[in-house]
């Protein structure tokens, strides 16, 4: 019996429905840019495709160090948010 390692969950609080900050591994970040991630739902009953949102690339600065900052891309998970992949900018 194996078990699978947890999903890494992001806490994201946004601000007029954009990301504004996250909590991450115990740390907190700011994010500095955000870039809505999107995915064309077609259907016959659509008479043009609409988008649904499936998560954020964001660029976030650390509190701790605002110098120290990540490329981090979330997606919906349910009613939370779970870390995709993540890179030192």
């Amino acid at each position: 019996m194996s078990i699978a390692p947890a999903a890494h969950i992001v806490h994201l609080w946004t601000d007029s429905g954009t990301p504004a900050r996250l909590v991450w591994h115990d740390r907190r970040y700011r994010v500095v840019a955000a870039e809505p991630l999107r995915t064309t739902v077609a259907h016959d009953a659509l008479t043009h495709p609409a988008e649904r949102l499936v998560g954020w690339s964001l660029v976030a600065a650390a509190d701790h160090d605002p110098a120290h900052m990540r490329l981090i891309e979330v997606h919906s998970a349910g009613t939370g948010w779970v870390l995709v992949h993540v890179d030192p900018a």
